[in-house]
């Protein structure tokens, strides 16, 4: 079952990195030991050496959060080897290892609501939903909101509050890893430095990646947003031209279609992770999105994250982001 009863913590961006996450560290820490025994699981075979390279590689490259991954890595008794990993699951899984991620997410303009923008995260992680927590990141007067797990320093889901809200959805490999940008650094860079959607849709379109990745972004005007289909170096802007735009896990546009060939195991849709479950989840989102009646209700509009296939065994979290109010609303699978 889902629960809307999620804890949320304040990130303050002005303390040094060692001590920003005290708080949901100090709340949270047996929640990111069952998150980070699960997810290290899947580099059990990785020995140790490997892992401090990797920490090394991630630093000699300039990455970011450094210090706030380190503090994890203490806080929790593992290896900073193992954390950089874990926070960098993502463009490892363009490697095949771990499994692959997946997503559905969808934009419309609601009138009486304004611009909504609606998500549903698959992760293969039994313990992610219930770790699932809501982050304030703040530095100043300015505040932007996230949607993550502890441990976990980048950013999946956001929102700079009546600006734009962004997501990633997990794209197919278009080539090997790289050690430019990871995906959920640079959200969360975004969300940090830029002021408007125009700023945020220029990075994330411009900014040279460590790997494929989709990346919706909604802003606060009518039909302000778009999808951001992306490779490591290249990017094809899919905007908000009819009534609704989704994203699940494939390429939509031309240019990028070939890369789809990384997603064909699967023999139908009821493999959500497979071409044709990822087009299905996309095709049922866009009907239900379509239907969504003027003026409606917070609970009409949660009513398409239910829908099947879009709802599935692999959800841990649920979320629909209204920038133009500022608001977010997010559920997270618990055990029932």
């Amino acid at each position: 079952m889902f629960s809307a009863d999620v804890p949320t913590y304040t990130i303050d961006l002005g303390r040094d990195e060692a001590k920003r996450w005290e708080e949901a560290i100090s709340r949270e820490r047996m929640a990111a030991r069952r998150l980070v025994e699960e997810a290290g699981s899947q580099f059990e075979r990785v020995p140790e050496l490997l892992r401090w390279i990797f920490a090394r590689m991630y630093q000699r490259s300039g990455g970011l959060y450094r210090g706030e991954i380190a503090s994890w890595a203490e806080a929790l008794n593992v290896s900073l080897g193992t954390v950089t990993i874990l926070n960098c699951a993502y463009e490892l899984s363009h490697l095949r290892w771990p499994k692959v991620f997946g997503c559905t997410t969808g934009v419309r303009w609601v009138d009486g609501v304004g611009m909504v923008h609606v998500r549903s995260l698959d992760w293969p992680l039994a313990t992610m939903g219930a770790a699932t927590c809501l982050f304030r990141f703040r530095r100043g007067a300015r505040e932007f909101v996230s949607v993550g797990v502890p441990g976990q320093v980048g950013v999946l889901s956001g929102m700079l509050p009546h600006a734009y809200s962004a997501t990633i959805n997990w794209a197919p490999a278009a080539a090997v890893p790289s050690f430019d940008f990871g995906s959920t650094f640079l959200l969360r860079d975004t969300l940090e430095t830029c002021d408007s959607y125009e700023a945020a849709v220029q990075k994330l379109t411009e900014t040279r990646l460590s790997t494929s990745v989709f990346f919706t972004v909604c802003g606060t005007e009518r039909d302000r947003a778009c999808v951001i289909e992306r490779t490591q170096s290249d990017a094809v802007v899919r905007k908000l031209a009819e009534q609704v735009l989704v994203q699940a896990n494939h390429h939509v546009a031309d240019r990028f279609s070939k890369n789809n060939a990384d997603i064909l195991e699967g023999a139908d849709d009821e493999d959500v992770f497979s071409l044709a479950g990822s087009c299905k989840r996309a095709d049922t989102l866009n009907r239900a999105l379509a239907e969504i009646p003027d003026a409606s209700s917070p609970e009409t509009v949660a009513n398409v994250l239910i829908r099947e296939k879009v709802l599935n065994d692999a959800t841990c979290q649920q979320m629909i982001f209204y920038p133009g109010k500022g608001e977010v609303k997010v559920w997270r699978r618990v055990e029932s």
